[in-house]
C-alpha cells in the first residue's frame, strides 16, 4: 500500500471510530474518497463513509449514539442510489454509514451492490487498523454514480496493479 497523507481531522476522527468499532467487531469498511486516499489514489477526503449492511448500521450507530445526527433509516441518494444509512458529526466532521447499498438500474429495478466484504483489505495507518473496501467495489460505486474521472482513476490502478 502506498504511503498515504492524510488531512488531520480526518486522523483525529478516525482515532475515534477506528478503536470503537474494531473492538466492537462491527462490519465495516471505509468506502467513498478516503478509501481511494487509503488505497493511494491522489484524493482529498473531507468526510469519511463507511459502508455496512443493515445490522451493522444499526450496529454502529448504537455505538457511536453520542454523534449521531440522523438515525438509522432508509435513505434515497443521489444518482439512483439508495441505502440504509445513519450520519453523524465527530468532532465537526460528517461520517456516515451505509448498510446494504443498492443501485437502480435504467429499467427501475434495484440490485445490490457487490458486497463489501469482498476483497476487503485493512490500512495501518499511524497505528490505527482501518478496514477498507476494495477497488473493484470502488469501481462499481463510482461507475454507478457516474462519476467517470473517478472510474477512470480506478481503472489505471487497477491496470497498474496487474502489471498491463
Amino acid at each position: 500500500m502506498t504511503n498515504v497523507l492524510l488531512p488531520e481531522r480526518i486522523v483525529q476522527v478516525l482515532r475515534v471510530i477506528c478503536p470503537i468499532l474494531n473492538d466492537a467487531r462491527a462490519e465495516w469498511a471505509v468506502s467513498g474518497s478516503l478509501a481511494l486516499s487509503l488505497h493511494g489514489l491522489p484524493v482529498t477526503a473531507k468526510d469519511i463513509d463507511l459502508q455496512t449492511d443493515r445490522v451493522g448500521a444499526e450496529q454502529i450507530a448504537h455505538l457511536l449514539a453520542e454523534y449521531l445526527i440522523y438515525p438509522p433509516g432508509m435513505h434515497l441518494g443521489v444518482r439512483l442510489v439508495r441505502s440504509y444509512l445513519c450520519r453523524f458529526r465527530i468532532q465537526g466532521l460528517e461520517v456516515e454509514a451505509m448498510g446494504n447499498l443498492e443501485f437502480q438500474s435504467p429499467d427501475g429495478r434495484w440490485s445490490p451492490a457487490p458486497d463489501f466484504r469482498q476483497k476487503r483489505t485493512t490500512v495501518d495507518h499511524l497505528g490505527l487498523s482501518i478496514p477498507v473496501v476494495s477497488l473493484d467495489f470502488l469501481l462499481a460505486l463510482y461507475t454507478q454514480l457516474q462519476r467517470p474521472g473517478r472510474a477512470a482513476l480506478i481503472e489505471a490502478r487497477l491496470k497498474t496493479l496487474s502489471g498491463q
